[in-house]
């Protein structure tokens, strides 16, 4: 995650918990805090729960440095965006390229007010086998 640093409060069952269905556990930490890191693995089928704090405005970048990446394993996370909005620009040329794809350039990720998400984009689906 290119930020800083988050912590791992949880981890999925793998291997053969998840073939016996069994639940996922805390994650084990020595002291009084979950470990806090800026890489962590995550083991075939299963995940992490984590938790991060952000006090500014900020776009935040998460991927997997693996194979996954170039198939689409990222995400992008906006954070405080009032926040945000108060100290960046959108570049003119960003603008005008949305506008020629019809991407609406205002309003929250479906270019709407508030919570209404009507409109949102489908993400593009790519087959890769």
């Amino acid at each position: 995650m290119h930020m800083g640093e988050y912590q791992v409060v949880e981890v999925g069952p793998y291997g053969d918990a998840v073939a016996n269905n069994r639940p996922a556990v805390a994650f084990q930490r020595s002291g009084s805090a979950p470990m806090r890191s800026d890489v962590v693995t995550i083991r075939s089928f299963s995940y992490i729960k984590l938790r991060f704090r952000v006090n500014h405005g900020a776009i935040i970048f998460f991927h997997c440095h693996m194979i996954h990446n170039f198939k689409g394993l990222a995400v992008t996370f906006i954070a405080a965006p009032d926040l945000l909005q108060k100290h960046m620009k959108v570049p003119n040329e960003v603008i005008r390229m949305c506008k020629l794809q019809n991407i609406k350039t205002s309003g929250n990720a479906a270019g709407n007010a508030g919570f209404d998400l009507t409109g949102l984009p489908q993400p593009l689906l790519v087959n890769h086998g």
